[in-house]
């Protein structure tokens, strides 16, 4: 009954309002579960850049592996200062013990993952039913989304995977495909990834492939990029990446130099100019080729790319300087655009440059990059992060990025989609007040020189504001209260949350979320409540969830639970009520199935969805179902 009556007390009191961050650290969790770090080869900048320590943890480990000079068993973390038992445990799936030089060849360890995911709509949406009067567009395929994943470590040195994916409506389970054969070492050739691949290179500005922290209450995190070079692509996204070979060489203890070659066919909508030449209209990025249009569009567009990115870090001071040159060539050119996407990169050959530095000032940690296009504009970034104190760390971020400066690959702290039209300022605060209790501020204020969508007016400006005070009350309760204001083109959007994680009992765990949002007269608002049940073999999670907002306008986000190494953050918008079941079950070391129930029902409609994707009626279920196969 004390259990009840808490819960109840939680659920009326308490809530979470999902970020940015949460989608990071989700992704970078599913990540390194596949791709654990090796202790005795792990660099800070791959801690710091996993999300899953602290700067003091990091700090400790380094200084520690220094000390002892190479780890024999994992069983040796827990020496560390900072590195308890309770830590030790939620981390260990992310972290293994291999030898630092073992010869490649030699099988010392190896795993082997795979995993095959379905999931599907158990009501039938227009584009699965039979052709009409008005329209005879239907999907090709079945109605399930499918997903085949291997990845295996054969030893110390080698990682190999592939990915097969249809979406519903495809018609084959290779629709879209992806690979990769990686190799590292300690010799001159640290790293070679032949198949597909992703660069990380600098603060951004020319290469950031994969995820990016953005804004966040993290105001250290989101001003601070690692260089992590080059990584293996798996991910089911069709777009983003690079497909040829990968290679990292050490040319000595203070110079190193990556390469790489690309070759990739590109969807794309395409148009005919007067002279009869095609030309580009638009890159189509969502991969889906489910009707005849859309299957029109594949592989209409060829782009090959080439760079190489050169670290320099002097062994008398801890400065790391980077050059990076890439050059892109497309088989379609795009024209130049009009009105105000005037200013914008056309043509088919791209070219890009830049240099980067991190250079620790004392307790400053300074990072900066200064990139340029071939067709004459540049953008900038520069940013510092300190501690103050014991309790107060202060960060800022200052960045311009020219109207038509362009780099397919770039991911910079952006108020927009993509870093160009834009000069910002950021400033972030943390304060500890307390062992249990932090209070973390920012402010960003962002203008844009030229005109915009929908934007005639040229200099128009905003800002952001964001404060969060977060509490922890050890192994039993966590908890924030957050408020954000953005105020852009004379519209004020207002955002407030609140939350409460309690474990009431050992195996329960229950989490309440509550958050509106403000938009002029507009107030939408999301409630719900999660509960997880963890028990040996078994663990259950469920969601209730209620939404009512006026108009899209006023969605929120929330992270959605799913089935293992999958993530989902839907908007959750309307008046309607999502009920949401997940069931996993390890059938032994090497087996473990999951399965997914989540069904929504609106109350302010009689069709859900838009376009083939409509549903007749005002419920919406989604079913999905998998099956994993892990080996030692």
């Amino acid at each position: 009954m004390k259990t009840i009556l808490l819960l109840l007390i939680s659920l009326a009191s308490f809530a979470q309002f999902p970020t940015q961050e949460e989608e990071e650290k989700q992704s970078s969790f599913d990540y390194y579960i596949t791709n654990p770090l090796n202790i005795n080869l792990v660099s800070e900048t791959e801690l710091q850049s996993s999300l899953l320590f602290s700067a003091e943890q990091i700090a400790a480990f380094i200084a520690f592996r220094k000390q002892i000079g190479t780890f024999q068993s994992i069983l040796e973390l827990q020496s560390i200062p900072n590195w308890d038992l309770d830590f030790l445990r939620r981390i260990q799936d992310f972290l293994v013990c291999h030898p630092p030089n073992p010869r490649w060849w030699k099988p010392h360890s190896s795993t082997h993952q795979i995993l095959f995911k379905t999931d599907w709509t158990a009501e039938t949406k227009k584009g699965f039913t039979a052709p009409d009067l008005r329209s005879k567009t239907r999907y090709v395929g079945d109605r399930t989304n499918q997903t085949l994943r291997y990845r295996g470590q054969l030893n110390a040195n080698l990682w190999i995977g592939f990915l097969l994916q249809k979406d519903a409506g495809e018609k084959n389970l290779s629709d879209f495909s992806s690979g990769f054969v990686e190799f590292k070492s300690k010799g001159i050739l640290e790293k070679i990834i032949l198949g597909d691949f992703i660069n990380q290179w600098g603060q951004g500005l020319v290469q950031s492939g994969g995820f990016s922290l953005g804004k966040s209450f993290e105001s250290i995190k989101a001003t601070q990029k690692f260089n992590l070079g080059g990584l293996a692509y798996s991910s089911s996204m069709e777009y983003g990446f690079y497909r040829g070979i990968n290679t990292t060489l050490k040319l000595s203890e203070f110079l190193r130099i990556q390469t790489f070659a690309s070759y990739r066919n590109l969807d794309a909508t395409t148009g005919i100019d007067s002279t009869g030449s095609n030309y580009l209209r638009t890159r189509v990025e969502d991969g889906f080729h489910r009707t005849n249009s859309e299957i029109s569009h594949k592989d209409a567009m060829q782009e090959k790319t080439a760079g190489a990115n050169l670290v320099y870090s002097p062994l008398s001071r801890p400065l790391v300087i980077q050059f990076t040159g890439v050059f892109t060539h497309w088989s379609l050119s795009k024209p130049i655009g009009l009105g105000y996407k005037q200013p914008e990169w056309a043509g088919n050959e791209l070219e890009n440059y830049s240099i980067s530095f991190q250079y620790p000032l004392r307790n400053i940690r300074m990072v900066g990059e200064f990139a340029y296009s071939n067709n004459h504009h540049y953008s900038l970034i520069q940013s510092a992060a300190t501690s103050l104190s014991k309790k107060v760390d202060v960060s800022y971020l200052f960045r311009h990025y020219g109207a038509g400066y362009f780099s397919p690959k770039s991911n910079g702290l952006s108020e927009n989609s993509e870093n160009l039209n834009e000069i910002g300022l950021f400033l972030g605060l943390g304060y500890q007040i307390n062992k249990r209790m932090k209070l973390s501020s920012y402010v960003d204020y962002f203008r844009f020189p030229g005109p915009k969508y929908q934007i005639v007016a040229t200099n128009t400006s905003g800002w952001e504001f964001l404060s969060r005070l977060q509490w922890d009350k050890r192994h039993s309760a966590r908890g924030f209260i957050q408020g954000k204001w953005t105020r852009k083109e004379d519209n004020n959007l207002l955002q407030i949350s609140l939350d409460r994680h309690y474990i009431a009992l050992k195996s329960w765990d229950f989490h309440v979320r509550a958050m509106a949002s403000k938009l002029g007269a507009e107030i939408g608002y999301l409630l719900l409540q999660d509960i997880k049940w963890d028990q040996g073999k078994w663990n259950v999670q469920g969601r209730f969830a209620y939404m009512n907002t006026p108009t899209y306008d006023t969605r929120n986000y929330a992270y959605e639970p799913g089935v293992p190494y999958s993530f989902l953050l839907p908007a959750y918008a309307g008046k309607a009520v999502k009920t949401t079941l997940v069931m996993a079950y390890q059938w032994n070391r090497e087996i473990s199935v999951a399965a997914k129930w989540a069904r929504i029902q609106y109350h302010d409609r009689t069709e859900v969805g838009s376009g083939l994707d409509t549903i007749e009626g005002n419920t919406k279920t989604d079913i999905t179902l998998q099956i994993s196969y892990k080996m030692h």
